[in-house]
């Protein structure tokens, strides 16, 4: 079989404070001052300089440059990057806003490597491409999990194979009961494609699919609106993350053909609960920064979208000033959310007052599109850095950006530091 060319050159554009540009050129912006290093959650885990965000970086440039040859350094290469979170934290700490986790990911591209079992990919790729297919095959795994199959499989060990460890991930996670967004709004007689909507929604996997609590409460904060919900939608993430470059450029093409035909001259805003989509809507314009209409097109988009922190606030209450110390979860994949992070605070600094403690988790990052279920060991040693932290400092209600964060987060509080619970930032903005 002939083994793929390795080449960076035909990477896509990132982005950065000066405009798009190649990832040689923006890889050779890092000016190696070391402002990274100690934010990100490798390094601190793995006390390496390759571990680094500043030693990828070099990695990367190196190979670009070709002044080290990539098949000699191709298992070194491989464990720094199936390392990295794409947590942009990097990104958040570095004076020139170089965006790493994109570098990280071209290299991913450029050496061909796929992270994801097959079968979760599989999975995750009918999402998009058959949503229909999709929710049946989810309904079967639901019925499979609660006859106990799921159960009778963990007790066998089979789910303890490298390969299936997804799968235990994911059952230690999930709520046990719920249904789908599909479903709540039939059961409330809610349309999803209204004639005259205000606003265009684009859900999460975890509201549609996971978390029926979550749907719940962005269905009430919504109550105030007409959204157009975008039901099976695919954002284009998931594909430029684990998938090829092409495809999830023409599904970023596809949501802003969408936007236009129902928005019209309008150009209505565009809100998601996914801190990680919405990042990655605000860096369209830099994916299409080769094609001058389509990038005219994104930035019409970009202006319009928000996260769902903008559509309320929240009234201090005795009660919930009562209800012990309140921390912060901004955590997001590869674009950090200083402005969407800035109005959570706000929020919440206004509901708990004093009780709100400035700080944010950088060890326990939930990546979109399955990540997290194949860290293994890393991931578990993460995990209770983080609750270590949430113990040491007595706060009883983490609320997280992310649905998938706050149900990996709360999965390990329940496990290890019961007193704490990890919610989505919706739930305090939704009215009772």
């Amino acid at each position: 079989m002939k083994k793929k060319s390795f080449s960076l050159s035909s990477a896509l554009p990132v982005g950065g404070p000066e405009g798009a540009r190649s990832v040689k050129e923006s890889v050779d912006y890092c000016t190696r001052c070391n402002a990274c290093v100690q934010s990100c959650p490798s390094y601190l885990l793995q006390q390496e300089e390759a571990y680094s965000p500043r030693g990828r970086n070099q990695i990367v440039r190196l190979l670009a440059e070709r002044k080290i040859k990539f098949s000699d350094n191709a298992p070194l290469a491989q464990d720094v990057t199936r390392t990295c979170l794409l947590c942009a934290r990097c990104t958040a700490a570095c004076a020139g806003g170089l965006p790493m986790a994109d570098h990280v990911l071209a290299l991913r591209r450029a050496a061909g490597w796929d992270f994801l079992p097959a079968p979760l990919k599989m999975l995750l790729r009918l999402y998009g491409t058959h949503p229909k297919m999709f929710e049946r095959l989810l309904v079967l795994l639901r019925i499979l999990r609660r006859t106990g199959a799921v159960r009778l499989l963990r007790v066998c060990g089979i789910l303890s194979l490298p390969s299936l460890r997804w799968v235990r991930h994911a059952d230690d996670i999930l709520p046990r009961r719920g249904k789908t967004l599909r479903q709540l709004l039939k059961k409330q007689g809610l349309p999803a494609a209204p004639e005259k909507p205000d606003l265009l929604y684009l859900p999460s996997f975890e509201a549609q699919y996971a978390d029926a609590e979550l749907a719940r409460a962005v269905l009430c904060l919504l109550q105030d609106k007409t959204p157009h919900i975008l039901l099976g939608t695919p954002s284009g993430l998931f594909e430029y993350i684990y998938g090829d470059a092409s495809l999830s450029l023409l599904q970023a093409k596809n949501i802003l053909s969408v936007w236009e035909k129902l928005g019209g001259k309008r150009k209505l805003p565009l809100v998601t609960d996914s801190i990680e989509i919405y990042g990655f809507l605000k860096h369209f314009p830099v994916l299409f920064a080769a094609y001058p209409a389509w990038h005219k097109r994104a930035l019409a988009l970009a202006g319009k979208v928000q996260f769902i922190t903008e559509l309320s606030g929240a009234r201090r209450t005795e009660k919930a000033a009562a209800n012990g110390f309140c921390a912060l979860d901004a955590s997001s994949v590869l674009y950090p959310p200083a402005d969407a992070a800035e109005k959570a605070r706000k929020i919440l600094k206004t509901h708990f007052g004093k009780n709100f403690v400035e700080c944010e988790y950088s060890r326990f990052v939930t990546p979109a599109g399955g990540l997290a279920f194949v860290r293994g060991a890393r991931a578990e040693e993460a995990a209770l850095e983080n609750v270590k932290d949430v113990a040491r400092r007595q706060i009883t209600q983490v609320y997280c950006l992310s649905g998938l964060a706050a149900l990996e987060l709360d999965a390990a509080l329940r496990r290890h530091y019961p007193q704490a619970r990890a919610r989505h930032i919706v739930h305090i903005q939704a009215k009772p």
